[in-house]
């Protein structure tokens, strides 16, 4: 082969190698992101089935369960009790000393730890955590010793925590028109928020913002400074609701009844906020919020679910206690149900 023929040969040898590299850069190396296929090897983690078997005595109340269902708590007797849901057993390590009565708790979102508010020979409120996962079981004190929460007779106790900052607000209401907020934050330290009359109260998930009733004046309060109050044109007696995880807060139009249910961040200005539309007056307390904020209405007479948003019903048999996203959670004849939706 003459040299001349070799040369221009490898010449095109040359410019096709060249070509396939030019093609394979720009359709796969430097392809649009649209054009690339991705296969998930992310491991899946089954969810664990839930049969629950637990049986309840008539004197229990307060029943809810954690997010996962794993866990049932109630309050007996002026106890907390906490039960594995699939086998109704009691969880070990969850002891009170004598003179102890139990008069709230309630789950940190997304785990399984109660947060319980225990009076002391009726002086003193204790708050303890309580992680009832086998492996994790344990009962530790929140708040410093030398702050105390007093007690005093018949009170009662309402608990919010965030999610996120671990900020714990506690209500406690020492008669019917006298009430006291105080705010607990992971520096162990108790500070009071000036408060009398309080009525629902509701914090987000991710900040520590916090918004409740004001009774006396009929409106809604929050400790967010540059939002002292919730303010919604056209609504002169507002009703709080709830919050969600997106740290939408819920107002209704109404102090006890509501036939509109407005909701948005506390940075957003109110005139921004959306509104669903219950077609119907209902009573406050029968709108529950859940943390992905579906927002459902409970007729306990007819034992029935409604999605306010598609307007689709569920029913059950028996009494209603809870939902948790995705479940109804309610007791027939003693016994814990829970229905999927």
């Amino acid at each position: 082969m003459k040299a001349s023929k070799r040369i221009f040969v490898w010449i095109i040898i040359s410019l096709v190698l060249q070509c396939s590299v030019y093609v394979f850069l720009d359709k796969v190396y430097y392809a649009p992101e649209g054009n690339i296929k991705y296969t998930d090897v992310t491991p899946q983690v089954p969810q664990k089935k839930i049969t629950p078997k637990v049986v309840l005595n008539s004197y229990a109340k307060n029943i809810s369960l954690s997010d996962d269902l794993c866990y049932t708590a109630y309050i007996s007797n002026g106890q907390v009790t906490v039960v594995d849901t699939n086998t109704g057993k009691a969880t070990g390590n969850l002891t009170y000393a004598s003179g102890v009565k139990c008069l709230a708790y309630t789950w940190i979102p997304h785990s399984d730890v109660v947060i319980i508010a225990e009076e002391l020979n009726g002086k003193q409120i204790k708050f303890y955590s309580y992680d009832a996962e086998p492996e994790k079981q344990e009962k530790v004190e929140i708040g410093s010793a030398k702050d105390s929460v007093p007690a005093g007779r018949n009170v009662t106790v309402d608990m919010r925590i965030s999610d996120q900052t671990g900020v714990l607000y506690v209500k406690v209401g020492y008669s019917e028109t006298l009430d006291k907020i105080y705010r607990i934050d992971r520096n162990e330290t108790i500070n009071r928020i000036v408060a009398t009359n309080v009525g629902i109260m509701a914090e987000d998930y991710d900040d520590d913002q916090l918004a409740y009733e004001d009774l006396v004046h009929d409106t809604i309060r929050t400790d967010y400074t540059p939002k002292p109050r919730i303010a919604i044109s056209g609504v002169y007696k507002p009703g709080l609701i709830g919050s969600d995880e997106n740290d939408n807060f819920y107002v209704g139009n109404g102090v006890e009844q509501s036939s509109k249910v407005y909701y948005g961040k506390l940075t957003d200005n109110t005139s921004s906020w959306k509104n669903i539309s219950l077609g119907t007056m209902v009573k406050n307390n029968s709108i529950v919020i859940t943390q992905n904020g579906n927002v459902y209405i409970v007729d306990r007479e007819n034992s029935k679910v409604t999605d306010a948003k598609s307007n689709k019903s569920y029913s059950y048999e028996g009494n209603f206690w809870q939902i948790n996203d995705g479940y109804i959670v309610y007791t027939d004849g003693g016994k814990l149900m829970i229905k999927k939706m």
